[in-house]
């Protein structure tokens, strides 16, 4: 076994012993301590907002739910981070959230045929408003390092700090308990507070269901609210705990996502972007060749394809499907094996751009054949499209040909996205997605 020796100074003979590492004490600032005791309210109102929504049909008290929590959460969001600077792109996830609720709020997103989908966009496109309201994006801003951004927002940031609540909790009840003179003594005042605003408010609801049972007429003028002030205590005491056991833990990650990237060292990211750069570098030792003679392949399997099969191919733009086919059928042939088609070309160009030894931008004829693979590409988006539009023509809109039509366009504009970083160099995955998002949440207004 090893045993740790004081070392000698290398100047003076002295030993000197080793020092143990510093360990700093938890703290919590005061926007910390209000929003941990808010967020027990925030996280019960997201597990009955989640008990309406299973409804078929949207009451009032969905309704109200849904708009309070989403307020809540840019709320307390915004004043978590009260005083920190605000970055532009923060407002075009802000104003997809607040799109999508809307969407669920008024019934409308007829292309997803149920609210399942809406509700799925609104978590996603809210992760990504903290993470860039916070400025805890790895690069600072969206980019190509999306996976790794999307596992930081919905695992690693709320996961890793999902007792922050509580250790915040803990550390304001400690400091209510201890008669030291404190720096700040308007902290405890303002948790107080809470916590007697949040008694006085249970009271209000237990008088407003007292009013609502004596009287049909204030019942019926409150109507879908009612059900809110409806607590189970005279009716289901035991379906009101099981709610409030389990928006512990959905509180607890929610608070862990606010609270930690809050608390996340902006230059470590900085820092891990600049790794994860050095490591995409060193992939590069493909020669050019090898990547000509590859690219080259492609573009002519696709040349091939369009000539034996064009008459088939382009019937839709003389308005006919091709022969022996109906309309839905021609429609429906092969559209999705086209978009996958593209999704193959969009992997292929990753790995050329990442793994040439020289930057294909400098290459004059792997751009090239970069440039005729987007081309072909943007040809099959077209021709999907063009079979998509005729379809559409005679039967109308559909939720799936809503979505058809989404998809097709997004692989389009991806295509036009990356020839344009061939030509110019320029960063635009970011303007990739926030066509996804933009359109995506306008198509759930429709």
């Amino acid at each position: 076994m090893e045993v740790n020796q004081p070392k000698a100074s290398a100047v003076s003979g002295q030993f000197i012993a080793p020092t143990a590492p510093v360990r700093t004490s938890f703290t919590a600032s005061r926007q910390e301590a209000v929003a941990a005791g808010l967020m027990y309210a925030l996280a019960y109102c997201y597990i009955r907002m989640c008990d309406e929504l299973t409804y078929s049909s949207l009451t009032s008290g969905a309704q109200f739910l849904l708009t309070a929590f989403t307020l809540g959460f840019i709320a307390l969001t915004e004043y978590l981070h009260r005083g920190t600077q605000r970055p532009q792109e923060s407002w075009i996830w802000l104003g997809c959230m607040a799109a999508v609720a809307c969407s669920v709020l008024f019934e409308r997103g007829r292309a997803w045929d149920g609210r399942f989908f809406p509700l799925l966009f609104l978590h996603i496109f809210a992760v990504w408003w903290v993470l860039t309201r916070s400025e805890t994006l790895i690069e600072g801003e969206s980019g190509h390092l999306l996976p790794l951004d999307a596992l930081d927002g919905f695992f690693l940031f709320p996961l890793s700090n999902f007792f922050l609540r509580l250790r915040t909790v803990w550390f304001v009840l400690a400091r209510l308990h201890s008669g030291q003179k404190r720096e700040k003594p308007e902290t405890e005042t303002v948790v107080w507070s809470a916590v007697m605003s949040s008694a006085a408010l249970g009271l209000l609801v237990l008088a407003a269901n007292l009013l609502i049972s004596a009287d049909n007429g204030f019942a019926h003028l409150l109507d879908g609210v009612a059900d809110l002030f409806r607590f189970e205590w005279d009716v289901d005491f035991s379906a009101f705990l099981a709610r409030l056991l389990l928006s512990l833990p959905v509180g607890a990650y929610l608070y862990g996502l606010l609270g930690g990237t809050l608390r996340e060292d902006k230059a470590a990211l900085r820092r891990r972007s600049s790794a994860i750069a050095e490591q995409m570098e060193a992939l590069r030792g493909v020669p050019e060749r090898v990547w000509l003679v590859l690219m080259a392949l492609f573009c002519i399997l696709y040349a091939l394809f369009f000539a034996v099969q064009g008459q088939y191919l382009f019937g839709a733009f003389r308005g006919m499907p091709a022969e022996g086919f109906s309309v839905a059928e021609y429609a429906r042939q092969g559209f999705f094996e086209l978009c996958k088609v593209m999704a193959v070309n969009f992997a292929l160009l990753w790995l050329v751009t990442r793994s040439s030894k020289v930057d294909v931008r400098q290459q004059k004829a792997a751009r090239a054949l970069c440039l005729a693979l987007l081309a072909e590409s943007l040809l099959l988006a077209v021709v999907a499209f063009s079979k998509l539009y005729l379809y559409i023509g005679i039967y109308g809109f559909t939720p799936k040909r809503l979505q058809s039509t989404w998809l097709v366009c997004v692989l389009a504009f991806g295509c036009i996205c990356a020839a344009w970083a061939l030509l110019r160099g320029k960063k635009v995955f970011r303007i990739w997605m926030y066509f996804g998002a933009i359109t995506l949440s306008l198509l759930c207004l429709y």
